[in-house]
């Protein structure tokens, strides 16, 4: 299952930015996956399908840039990247408790 999230230009060029940023970091099998995700924003398609795992990469990559920002000292931008990452996050949790496993509550004595 997957998400359709619709992006303004610059809120898609934040997250651009933010996941090149994150992708310099990876190796391996974790730079595989990252890319699945990555690729999915470098193309023109609006909305973005994303599934729940995506969305948590890219809710990383925004808080990571974020990170990188307030660390050059960029205060007002790094809390852009870090509100929008938290965006995110709260989109995914939303998509997750709609369409993750359903758990029946047994009674207990």
């Amino acid at each position: 299952m997957k998400q359709s999230i619709f992006l303004f230009e610059d809120q898609k060029e934040m997250v651009i930015i933010a996941m090149n940023y994150n992708r310099s970091t990876l190796i391996g099998v974790n730079k595989k996956l990252f890319d699945i995700a990555f690729n999915k924003m470098l193309q023109k398609n609006n909305p973005v399908e994303l599934d729940g795992m995506e969305m948590i990469l890219v809710s990383q990559s925004l808080h990571k840039y974020g990170k990188f920002l307030s660390n050059s000292k960029q205060i007002k931008e790094s809390k852009k990247y870090r509100i929008y990452g938290d965006i995110f996050e709260e989109i995914r949790k939303n998509f997750q408790q709609l369409n993750g496993p359903k758990f029946k509550k047994s009674r207990t004595a």
